[in-house]
């Protein structure tokens, strides 16, 4: 890819005499110039300002057959740069602004991808210069993601020109910077906090289906025995869906007798104890 210089640079007389030699003295075509760190719009502007080429009719307008194949073309997958780079309309011909906003009015582009381009970083002047200075005094002791959001780029910004200049630190270095591990505790927490959220819903689901079920068994020609639980008082029918049951060998065999707490107690107990041994 060809660097640009910033938007509205003066041209210099080497250059001019360069894109002057080429369409005059060489015969080149407009889109075969090739000079450093100049788009082929800045290119093209030069040259109609010089006046070797004639100015295009900006007045054309898009044909029915044109917006078709603009349309297909982006089902193929191309993209407006690759239909401008490689002449896939035809005539009339169309420049690569053109084509970027009749794909926006067509409603082709990723609205999106549109919506983030819009809060683009635009460098400064100089600035990209003290962004490489800052990369290479802090990549060892900061995350792409803490750097992307202290110049507010994008992280894959960061992580790009690192590779470029040799910075980038692997996996298992940025996970033990102090950022990584800030933020691998704060994911935990909000882990566990879900975890109880769901935990204390799910307790009150499975009490609401308990005391149903106990007023149905209660109502019936032969309610079962009641039995009462030793840590939170309650009174519960004597059965395995209320009490857990334990085998107890014996002389004559096994006995088998529920225990005295009943199964939301002996669940809130077992998660006190494991919360407890983390």
């Amino acid at each position: 890819m060809i660097a640009c210089t910033m938007p509205g640079q003066r041209w210099t007389k080497a250059e001019k005499a360069t894109l002057r030699r080429q369409l005059a003295e060489n015969g080149r075509k407009i889109e075969r110039v090739k000079i450093p760190n100049r788009s082929s719009h800045a290119i093209r502007t030069q040259a109609v300002r010089m006046k070797l080429i004639p100015a295009r009719d900006s007045r054309w307008r898009w044909t029915a057959r044109q917006r078709k194949q603009l349309r297909q073309l982006k089902e193929e997958g191309f993209t407006p740069l690759q239909v401008y780079e490689y002449g896939l309309l035809g005539d009339p011909p169309r420049s690569r602004w053109a084509i970027t906003k009749q794909w926006g009015r067509m409603k082709l582009a990723d609205r999106g991808r549109s919506r983030k381009m819009r809060g683009k970083k635009v460098w400064r002047p100089n600035e990209k210069r003290q962004f490489d200075r800052y990369l290479k005094e802090h990549s060892a002791s900061m995350t792409p993601e803490q750097i992307a959001r202290q110049w507010n780029v994008a992280r894959s910004t960061v992580a790009r020109r690192q590779t470029e200049l040799g910075l980038k630190r692997s996996r298992d270095e940025v996970l033990q910077m102090d950022y990584s591990r800030a933020k691998q505790e704060k994911a935990r927490q909000r882990m566990r906090r879900g975890n109880l959220r769901r935990w204390a819903q799910h307790r009150r689901d499975k009490e609401a289906l308990l005391l149903a079920l106990a007023d149905q068994l209660r109502q019936a020609e032969r309610p079962p025995a009641e039995q009462t639980c030793t840590d939170c008082g309650r009174s519960w029918p004597k059965r395995r869906d209320f009490f857990h049951t334990r085998d107890k060998k014996i002389s004559i065999g096994t006995s088998r007798y529920f225990k005295h707490r009943c199964v939301l107690c002996e669940n809130r107990r077992r998660r006190t104890a494991e919360t407890a041994s983390q």
